[in-house]
């Protein structure tokens, strides 16, 4: 409970940071939110007259007219080129509070889903107060703090994935909790289905002499599966929403996910999704650097989720350095970042302590500068400087060049020594980790 409200109340103090120079919200943020108009006033997806009666002027701020994303469908529907699962979610907030609402609604979702992240930690062995404070920096500092309140479906699908590792983490095997949860991840964004299928394949071997679990779980999963293909091959006349973008009009289904997968040019990613200079996650989240300190046997399942995420934000995601702020494709993953981060913290707790500082003190000027205008969130939040690491340490992927790859070996062998550590130490089974003795009262709290 203690983690929830914190991790809460550092997204509500957030909330109003400026995403672009001429707006409040940018990218697909307007997209999904003019889908949520549209079912609030017409109960439908269809944007025509949304954009004809200037619906969009009841969150839109620019400066500019909102563009259209999308492209009419063959039968004249202006439809958000995006699963409806976000919208339909935050619509009963935005009856009530409008774009504010919403924010403030998503800033719970994500609190929620760090809480369990704290929980998922305690199972997995560590000390009530290093999982405590792992979900709490790691919920409060960047990126999570921005994304808490953004209008996007990471930490909807945050959530969504945490509350499945806690049904693969249970002693019970609570079918329905992962099938509730896999079919979340589905409406949220196909992109989260193959990183719910690792939690739901994890859950499914655990419990695989529960026949009874397996055909209520596997009956619910496919009966969801076969209504949402037929859904979306009626409504977008494909499997995915992505056919309406005016990025892939007219191409077919086999032909966006073509443009999407692509396994020859992108390896880059592997590092540059944790070290670039601009978009990397350990930039932002100094803190992140312990969770190889937690990788253990009885974490398998979680680095697994982290992997899963980094194998989409690499092969199948367009690029990593989009119209966002920086973290966009770790996010989903950070609550088992979080069971990660804790073991490392209570190896290390001095450290930890360290880094932890470094970390909120740069998700605090983030916020401050984002809500003052130093900076806008999908503009240019890298030009803060202190206290982020200077950039001449970090690699820069935007031009590839022999000092990039000796800057990203260097990188790579400092993070690799936990690793050869830990594989020495030979620590078979499920073992947890000794208490830590943490310098701050305030952060014993986070257990009890």
């Amino acid at each position: 409970m203690v983690t929830f409200l914190l991790v809460a109340l550092a997204g509500q103090l957030a909330v109003g940071m400026r995403a672009s120079t001429t707006a409040s919200v940018t990218g697909d943020e307007p997209f999904y939110l003019l889908t949520t108009q549209s079912l609030a006033s017409d109960g439908d997806l269809d944007l025509t007259d949304e954009y004809a009666n200037g619906e969009e002027r009841e969150f839109w701020d620019g400066t500019i007219p909102l563009w259209k994303q999308m492209v009419p469908a063959p039968d004249g529907r202006l439809l958000s080129p995006h699963d409806p699962g976000l919208s339909l979610l935050t619509l009963p907030a935005y009856v009530v509070g409008g774009l504010a609402g919403v924010q403030r609604f998503l800033v719970l979702v994500w609190a929620a889903a760090m809480a369990c992240g704290a929980v998922l930690a305690r199972r997995a062995g560590a000390p009530a107060a290093a999982a405590g404070l792992s979900a709490v920096v790691i919920g409060a500092g960047a990126p999570g703090v921005v994304y808490a309140s953004q209008v996007y479906p990471e930490g909807a699908a945050a959530l969504s994935l945490a509350v499945a590792l806690l049904a693969a983490t249970d002693r019970r095997a609570r079918p329905v909790v992962i099938a509730v949860a896999m079919v979340a991840l589905a409406w949220l964004g196909v992109k989260y289905i193959l990183i719910g299928a690792v939690v739901a394949l994890a859950w499914a071997w655990r419990f695989r002499h529960d026949r009874r679990a397996l055909t209520i779980a596997g009956g619910l999963v496919v009966v969801a599966g076969i209504h949402a293909v037929w859904w979306h091959l009626h409504t977008f006349g494909g499997i995915t929403p992505y056919g309406t973008n005016v990025v892939w009009s007219g191409e077919g289904t086999a032909s966006i996910l073509g443009d999407h997968v692509d396994v020859g040019d992108r390896g880059h990613r592997l590092a540059g999704l944790f070290l670039d200079v601009r978009f990397g996650l350990l930039r932002w989240l100094p803190v992140a650097a312990l969770a190889v300190w937690g990788l253990r046997r009885v974490t398998a399942l979680h680095a697994t989720v982290v992997c899963a995420c980094v194998v989409m934000g690499t092969f199948v995601s367009i690029t990593m350095m989009g119209w966002w702020f920086p973290g966009r494709m770790l996010i989903a993953g950070l609550p088992a970042v979080a069971v990660l981060v804790a073991l490392g913290m209570a190896r290390l707790p001095r450290l930890a302590t360290a880094l932890t500082v470094w970390s909120l003190a740069i998700a605090g000027a983030v916020v401050i500068a984002a809500r003052t205008g130093g900076v806008r969130l999908a503009v240019d939040p890298w030009t803060i400087g202190l206290p982020l690491l200077p950039s001449a340490l970090l690699p820069d992927f935007r031009t590839i060049t022999t000092q990039t790859w000796v800057v990203t070996a260097a990188w790579v062998a400092v993070l690799a020594v936990p690793v050869i550590v830990a594989g020495r130490a030979r620590r078979p089974g499920l073992r947890r980790a000794a208490p830590v003795d943490l310098p701050a009262g305030a952060l014993r709290l986070l257990g009890e």
